[in-house]
């Protein structure tokens, strides 16, 4: 198992589902949330990334992720439908 891939919370990395890889990089001062999306409710906390950090997850495929900001926790940042391999750069 390879420490530098984070799991989403309440997300079994053991089980037999499909995953896919994503990058993120925060540059901001402060930390950015990230939490599914279930149509068109925000869902569960699946994780942060802390400033001027990057992560690597395995999120479900065909996750919809929204991106909230520390500083502005009532305005989304953006939705992103993930694509395996990519990176997300925030801001």
């Amino acid at each position: 198992m390879n420490i530098d891939i984070h799991y989403p919370y309440n997300v079994p990395f053991y089980t037999d589902m499909e995953f896919l890889t994503a990058k993120f990089s925060n540059n901001e001062d402060h930390i950015i949330n990230i939490y599914f999306v279930n149509g068109d409710i925000l869902g569960n906390l699946a994780g942060m990334i802390f400033p001027h950090s990057e992560r690597k997850y395995r999120f479900p495929s065909k996750s919809i992720i929204a991106i909230i900001s520390e500083k502005k926790p009532h305005k989304f940042h953006c939705f992103i439908k993930l694509v395996d391999g990519m990176t997300y750069i925030y801001p």
